[in-house]
């Protein structure tokens, strides 16, 4: 098998992944003036509270993320066969919601008087504070949200742990009298622990440069009190014009990142992480009926906002501020929906071209390639893949901000759709590495006998056998291009204008920003606006969840 077909991904990630990345470096290298603008621009103080709220947000997310979804992995696993595809389902609501759709809702779930956390104020008697809006807890806000948003994904990576032991192994603990606690925290715990370290370091460094949650939420408020370095990233470009600000920035993020990175590919090239832990021993019943407690307490965090945005969607906006709030549906209105639909016309059609060529890019590009990586064994192409799959979006912008002004594509879709497959073509060449892998040489062995070319080989033969891979691949990168934000908020700035050559190219993500700026007047609107992002990409998810729960494999790795 030639290796002709890396060059299109190699290129494409050179062109915009490495060496914008290495440009950022660059630039900040030859330019010592950049880092005095992160302390002069801003008030005293500013840029260690965002490194500080980074490395919070970031850390506490991943941790508390990473034990919830623990919890509800081993509850799922000790449920008999029929029971576990369905509880997954519902565990993974909130991974099908945007990040921009969740922090809208939560927003109004945090007002104290309105929002259903009265009811929690009232009975455990807490001053009724707005978290969102208080130097010292809106930090904390925007930390609940990210958790919100994080369980669901390293869920998924850690049921698929507890998927890759052995029956025998369960059924030899059995046979020796080992109760579900010791058998967990003695056996599959250590057998696992690689996968749970993993789902760990994988959401702490995607936090890192997480812009949505923070933007959306409290736009880095009170004053700086819950500002990241993604937001002060944004301040220096979009507000301030401080480019090589911006610049020192970006380099300060994408170095943060490298330590975690590195953290990451190290666990999943290690050959085995076996730990062992102490031994719990609980009668099974005991431990049954505590497994259950917190599976419900946890799906009540997580399955609620869901709900309560399509609650606010549908319903007339008088009873949105009623104190105490109506947590039930008392009339129906499809208005505020309709309005939203409408409304987002032109950023919906944005999305839909440019999240098509997006999926078709990664589909094209890490299809081909990653089976050349996996076959041949290529396996620094895959370290360098999952590295720029891992750094922040803000890594990368600088020079790809600079190229496209310069090339006059700026506001444009060609700009949205050369420059967000660095997103995609490397989690889609990351998935389908492992699934490549376990794919049998046969096929390719009679292709070279029978003389084929390696693009007959590809599209012919490899492509048809593979193509349900190749389809959850394409619509997981149209779902990523659909909810991005950053990006779309550099690169563009004002909507489509329904003409041909187009111009215009903001997305649905930034419409759904509109309505924020009425969040506290107009709730409905603000819901029905984070259900129009949610609705296409929550139909989309689930058609490749079946497909994600038999054979998702972050790291495509084994305790």
């Amino acid at each position: 098998m030639r290796r002709f077909w890396l060059i299109p991904y190699l290129i494409y990630i050179l062109a915009f992944g490495l060496i914008p990345l290495i440009l950022t470096f660059y630039f900040v290298g030859f330019n010592p003036s950049s880092i005095k603008g992160l302390i002069t621009d801003f008030p005293p103080g500013t840029f260690n509270l965002a490194l500080y709220n980074t490395l919070l947000f970031a850390t506490m997310t991943a941790l508390i993320s990473t034990l919830l979804a623990l919890v509800l992995a081993i509850r799922v696993d000790s449920l008999p066969m029929r029971w576990q595809v369905p509880m997954s389902l519902i565990i993974l609501v909130p991974y099908t919601i945007p990040f921009i759709s969740s922090s809208m809702i939560w927003y109004t779930l945090f007002d104290p008087m309105y929002g259903p956390f009265y009811y929690l104020f009232k009975l455990f008697h807490i001053p009724m504070l707005n978290m969102t809006t208080i130097p010292g807890l809106s930090i904390w806000a925007v930390i609940i949200v990210g958790i919100w948003s994080s369980t669901s994904f390293a869920y998924l990576v850690i049921i698929g742990g507890l998927k890759s032991i052995s029956k025998e192994l369960k059924e030899v603990s059995q046979v020796d009298g080992a109760s579900l606690s010791q058998y967990y925290s003695g056996v599959a715990l250590p057998y696992i622990f690689k996968i749970v370290l993993t789902a760990f370091l994988v959401i702490f460094v995607l936090q890192l440069g997480n812009f949505d949650i923070p933007y959306v939420l409290t736009e880095g408020g009170p004053g700086y009190s819950s500002t990241t370095l993604p937001l002060l990233i944004f301040d220096l470009l979009y507000f301030i014009g401080n480019f090589s600000g911006g610049e020192a920035a970006a380099a300060i993020l994408a170095a943060l990142a490298t330590l975690p990175a590195a953290a990451l590919l190290y666990v999943m090239r290690s050959g085995g992480l076996y730990v062992r832990l102490p031994v719990v021993k609980i009668p099974d019943k005991v431990y049954d009926s505590l497994l259950w407690l917190l599976t419900v307490i946890v799906l009540l965090f997580l399955l609620f906002p869901v709900y309560w945005m399509v609650v606010l969607a549908f319903r007339p906006n008088i009873y949105d501020f009623i104190s105490p709030p109506i947590l039930y549906p008392v009339a129906f209105t499809a208005k505020y929906f309709v309005n939203a639909l409408t409304g987002s016309t032109p950023y919906i059609s944005t999305n839909l071209v440019v999240g098509v060529f997006v999926a078709s890019i990664s589909a094209v590009l890490a299809g081909t390639a990653s089976y050349i990586m996996s076959k041949q064994n290529i396996y620094w192409l895959l370290l360098i893949t999952i590295y720029l799959y891992s750094l922040p979006a803000t890594s990368f912008i600088f020079p790809v901000y600079i190229l496209f002004m310069n090339s006059g594509l700026l506001n444009t879709w060609w700009a949205l759709i050369l420059a967000e497959p660095i997103f995609t073509v490397t989690l889609s060449a990351w998935l389908l590495f492992n699934i490549y892998r376990d794919l049998p040489n046969e096929y390719q062995e009679l292709a070279e006998i029978e003389g084929a070319s390696s693009t007959y080989t590809l599209f012919r033969i490899i492509a048809p056998i593979t193509r349900s891979s190749w389809f959850m691949v394409m619509i997981l990168s149209f779902i990523i291009s659909w909810q991005l934000l950053f990006y779309p908020l550099i690169l563009t700035e004002t909507p489509w204008q329904f003409n041909f050559p187009p111009t215009g190219a903001q997305t649905v993500t930034i419409f759904a920003i509109e309505a924020i700026r009425s969040k506290a007047v107009d709730w409905g609107l603000l819901a029905s606006s984070a259900l129009v992002v949610a609705l296409p990409v929550m139909v989309l998810s689930y058609i490749i969840m079946g497909r994600l729960l038999e054979g998702f494999n972050i790291g495509g790795i084994k305790g």
